[in-house]
């Protein structure tokens, strides 16, 4: 195959779908308007961006922008972008996860008996369709067990980033990470413990899966 040439099953309305749905994820986000809400809001200023969801599908947005890139360029990306895209996965699957289970009626879903574009987009479609593609279209190396906890680097850091600035703001994005919500630091241990566990799971599934799904005929 010419260097030039895409593989059959890589086309450029892929490219325009990957393009799409980074405009959607954008739209939703609406980092334009921060710091024109209501200051008592949860998604005032700098608020939005320290939510795991908005930095999550941020990571997600920069994934199918450089892969639509390197499908109209015709050229294939580096092993990194593996690992990118597999974390892109793995942060949103928990997004999506942890939104179903966790946070119905709280400020992130006040009402969620009323449709929300923006919780629609971010919480349960973009989860969705980043698995979908990482599926239809795996990479062409796998992600090995041991290197999958690589992907665990952005929520540690996260993690150290929330509570460091919770000591300084004393909001937290989220109520399970709230001392005062969930029964002081104990409830919150057992809330970052079980996560932390999930994560650790679904590492090893992804590994796994990218594993069963290799495929060379792509630019991944």
């Amino acid at each position: 195959m010419k260097e030039t040439e895409l593989p059959q099953d890589i086309k450029w309305l892929n490219a325009v779908v990957l393009m799409i749905m980074a405009w959607f994820t954008i739209a939703a986000i609406e980092p334009w308007s921060a710091w024109q809400t209501d200051p008592q809001s949860h998604g005032y200023g700098w608020n939005r961006f320290s939510y795991f969801t908005i930095q999550s599908n941020l990571i997600a947005t920069a994934t199918y922008l450089i892969a639509a890139v390197a499908i109209l360029r015709k050229k294939n990306l580096g092993q990194w972008f593996r690992y990118l895209r597999a974390a892109a996965v793995l942060y949103m699957v928990v997004t999506g996860i942890v939104f179903a289970v966790l946070l119905r009626n709280t400020a992130v879903d006040v009402d969620p008996t009323h449709f929300n574009w923006s919780n629609f987009i971010l919480h349960e479609f973009g989860p969705f369709f980043i698995t979908i593609w990482w599926l239809l279209w795996p990479s062409k190396k796998p992600i090995t067990a041991i290197n999958s906890f690589y992907l665990l680097i952005f929520p540690l850091l996260w993690v150290i980033y929330t509570f460091t600035r919770a000591s300084i703001t004393g909001w937290y994005p989220y109520p399970f990470l709230d001392p005062d919500v969930v029964g002081g630091v104990a409830g919150v241990s057992c809330y970052v413990l079980a996560i932390t566990i999930f994560f650790l799971f679904l590492c090893q599934l992804l590994a796994w899966i990218s594993c069963a799904r290799e495929n060379n005929n792509t630019l991944y």
